[in-house]
């Protein structure tokens, strides 16, 4: 038997590759689907060109409310058995749900299925320094997974912009943190996780993802996904390796401090070292830059995330 799956894709402003999303998805061929687009915030521009599918697809508003909300909303708007999410600047391989659905049938306890992420191949050089970075520091995320592992594996958290849930177990359990972007999928992932269900990953399930194009777009996603873990470190403590990454960083300040005033060709030896290892592993000036800057405005959404309250 076929099951029924919903893919939910929420959108706002104008997604400059949302045509491309929509179109990939159309063209999945999945014999029983329901393409749901929830409208949290379109401009004129994107209503318009949404027209060229009328008749094709759902659409659904969510009064600007915010992913999670519009996730959930569309959610609880469809009869389907699981709901896979994706974003509005993704593009989804021909077998992308063929192979989500291979999680569940061959681990029936499975609640959770995601996959990989790409890089579409008209990413200007910029999204392909990004992703680099995403890329290389994916061992400690969780979000852009360097693997040569095929096999279905069990995991602790699949991004939201590739991933399926049992539509039951999602509704049953809340959903997605209304309020909460980014960094929704991993506080719900962590939920499902200390109630004792079972997630896993797919590898061969792929969406090719638009990384920023801009310095200013990048700045703002890496202050964004800080803040989200300094929040999520405050209402549940410690629970990704990646919250452990200002630890460190506290921990090297500490100890460097003193030996700065006592023994400056020691520091000066370490920071040195510490670039060279940080260029040798990206190999070019501008990977540099990004994986300096990212992870410097990372820690400053971090420390904010951990100060402020967003509820």
């Amino acid at each position: 038997m076929q099951e029924k799956i919903a893919v939910i894709v929420p959108a706002k402003a104008s997604p400059r590759e949302i045509d491309k999303c929509i179109g990939s998805l159309l063209n999945l061929g999945y014999p029983d689907l329901e393409v749901i687009l929830v409208d949290d915030g379109l401009e004129k521009d994107a209503l318009h060109l949404l027209g060229n599918f009328k008749d094709k697809i759902k659409v659904i508003k969510s009064d600007s409310r915010g992913p999670s909300a519009a996730r959930n909303l569309a959610a609880k708007n469809t009869a389907a058995e699981y709901i896979a999410f994706t974003d509005s600047d993704c593009i989804v391989d021909r077998d992308w749900l063929k192979e989500l659905i291979h999680g569940f049938r061959d681990y029936p306890q499975a609640v959770s299925c995601g996959g990989v992420q790409g890089l579409p191949q008209d990413a200007t050089n910029f999204e392909k320094k990004v992703f680099l970075f995403m890329q290389k520091s994916g061992f400690i995320s969780d979000y852009v997974r360097m693997t040569k592992n095929i096999r279905i594996r069990e995991v602790n958290h699949n991004p939201s912009c590739n991933v399926m849930y049992k539509k039951e177990v999602y509704l049953k359990e809340g959903g997605f943190l209304e309020g909460l972007w980014p960094g929704e999928d991993v506080e719900f992932d962590y939920r499902l996780k200390k109630k004792g269900y079972k997630l896993f990953l797919n590898p061969k399930a792929v969406v090719y993802h638009y990384k920023p194009k801009n310095w200013k777009s990048f700045l703002r996603m890496m202050y964004r996904y800080g803040f989200t873990q300094g929040f999520l470190v405050k209402r549940y403590g410690i629970f990704r390796k990646i919250h452990l990454v200002p630890v460190l960083s506290m921990l090297c300040l500490v100890l460097l401090t003193p030996l700065l005033f006592s023994n400056k060709i020691f520091v000066f030896c370490f920071i040195v070292g510490a670039i060279l290892s940080i260029w040798f592993y990206f190999f070019d000036f501008l990977s540099f830059l990004i994986f300096l800057s990212g992870i410097s405005f990372w820690h400053l959404g971090f420390i904010a995330g951990l100060i402020k309250n967003i509820f």
